[in-house]
């Protein structure tokens, strides 16, 4: 009789055991792990359209440049970043190329502070972009080189010829980065130029980004 106590007991304490460990798989599933704002850290490519703020009526939208980006912790960070366009309207179109060439690759950082929706459906991230700075190089002024926008060379005089360019980079609205299709889009605009120091006439441009997560 003790024997038939004692099986039966331990049946129920297996039963019950399995019985927990089911409960609390289902709570697992039932409450799976929340996202929070890293989910917007990656690697990202797409497209930036870039728009004059007072475009001229008739005037063709821009079909965008291909551009890829890193969103870090606290930044946006773009290697190579095409500033082309940019350089045209600063200098017209025969000169953009050959400006383009000298300045070579630029990289750029937008930093930004993220917070998610109560939804948990989409990321806003508040953008606080800075200057754009771009050093354009000037002639080296040894007579008789080939390439009068050479590099100057350790123990020269230095950067004495250099253009220095300065771009005021505002953004004065959130992006969006939408968990569902992975896709990050934001704004930015050009507001300002300076040349050496010295404010320069500039109309602006407005910088459209489209981005997905690969």
């Amino acid at each position: 009789m003790k024997r038939v106590i004692l099986r039966n007991w331990m049946a129920a304490a297996l039963l019950l055991g399995a019985g927990c460990g089911l409960v609390a798989c289902d709570e697992d599933n039932d409450n799976p792990t929340e996202p929070d704002v890293t989910a917007v850290q990656g690697n990202y490519s797409g497209k930036m359209t870039i728009v004059e703020v007072n475009p001229t009526d008739g005037e063709e939208t821009p079909s965008g440049t291909d551009i890829t980006a890193t969103v870090a912790a606290d930044k946006i960070l773009f290697e190579d970043f095409p500033v082309r366009d940019l350089i045209v309207k600063i200098a017209g179109e025969d000169m953009a190329d050959q400006i383009v060439e000298k300045l070579g690759q630029v990289d750029y950082a937008v930093p930004y502070t993220a917070l998610m929706s109560e939804d948990k459906a989409t990321i806003k991230l508040t953008l606080s972009p800075e200057t754009l700075k771009l050093t354009l190089p000037g002639d080296s002024g040894n007579d008789g080189e080939e390439g009068g926008a050479t590099t100057t060379s350790e123990g020269s005089e230095e950067g004495e010829n250099d253009t220095e360019i300065e771009v005021t980079i505002t953004s004065d609205a959130e992006g969006t980065y939408t968990l569902e299709s992975k896709s990050l889009v934001f704004g930015l605009a050009a507001t300002a130029v300076k040349l050496n120091g010295q404010e320069m006439p500039f109309e602006g441009l407005s910088l459209s980004f489209e981005l997905t997560k690969k």
